[in-house]
């Protein structure tokens, strides 16, 4: 690794052709990596470079999201660790390049969380690693996911949500999601209704009036909706 520090270094440089010459002869696999190609490497003597340059020279490009939680996924695994996907989520955004960072972050949220007993979540991340991570962006809410998450907690299909079922076991769902679009989002009436089938916008307020006086009278019903607000949007607080 880091082969660019041979530059200027004869006796080492000379120590290392010898060492590459036996390995190469014994039929071994050499993997190198540089900052740069070698040719571009100074002070590098010509047949060191000449061997360098024998095999396959392929440009290395930082890590993608995908392959950043994949990395971390596979740390944890090797650690037998149960680490939250938002978790490794959160960990391989903020940090995209160098993958020892990457790594050093998640052992350093598992020795916090072990050292003060607590529950690998996001809330210790954000505890853990405040110091070399900023708090994480808040995701946008929007009214699809409010959708999902209504549909997924009353059982029914999101089709259902839309379509124009008068049954009370669709009727509930959609009025609740409609009256979480309202509460959660920055939609007006007539666009949460587009998006509840194209229904008039008189029907979401109806829907949205609705549950504003039930969950005064419906404990039962209070309690759903503010299980539904944590579930869509972890940092409300009513």
């Amino acid at each position: 690794d880091d082969i660019q520090f041979l530059a200027g270094k004869e006796r080492t440089q000379e120590e290392f052709f010898h060492t590459f010459n036996t390995l190469y002869e014994a039929n071994k696999q050499v993997v190198i990596s540089s900052d740069r190609a070698p040719r571009n490497i100074p002070t590098l003597e010509d047949r060191l470079r000449s061997r360098f340059e024998w095999g396959l020279i392929t440009d290395i490009q930082p890590p993608d999201l995908e392959t950043r939680i994949a990395i971390l996924r596979k740390k944890a695994q090797t650690e037998r660790l149960n680490i939250p996907f938002d978790v490794l989520d959160y960990i391989a955004n903020y940090i995209q390049s160098n993958i020892r960072e990457l790594e050093g972050a998640l052992i350093r949220l598992v020795a916090y969380a072990s050292v003060n007993d607590r529950t690998l979540n996001m809330t210790t991340a954000t505890e853990a690693l405040k110091d070399i991570l900023p708090p994480p962006r808040p995701k946008k809410i929007t009214i699809e996911t409010i959708q999902k998450v209504v549909a997924s907690h009353y059982g029914v299909e999101i089709t259902d949500l839309l379509s124009k079922k008068r049954n009370k076991q669709i009727v509930v769902p959609r009025q609740v999601a409609m009256y979480l679009c309202r509460k959660l989002t920055d939609a007006s009436y007539p666009q949460i209704g587009d998006q509840f089938g194209g229904k008039d916008h008189t029907t979401v307020i109806h829907a949205h009036d609705k549950m504003e006086n039930e969950i005064k009278v419906d404990q039962e019903l209070a309690v759903t909706i503010e299980v539904l607000r944590q579930k869509i949007n972890p940092n409300y607080t009513a």
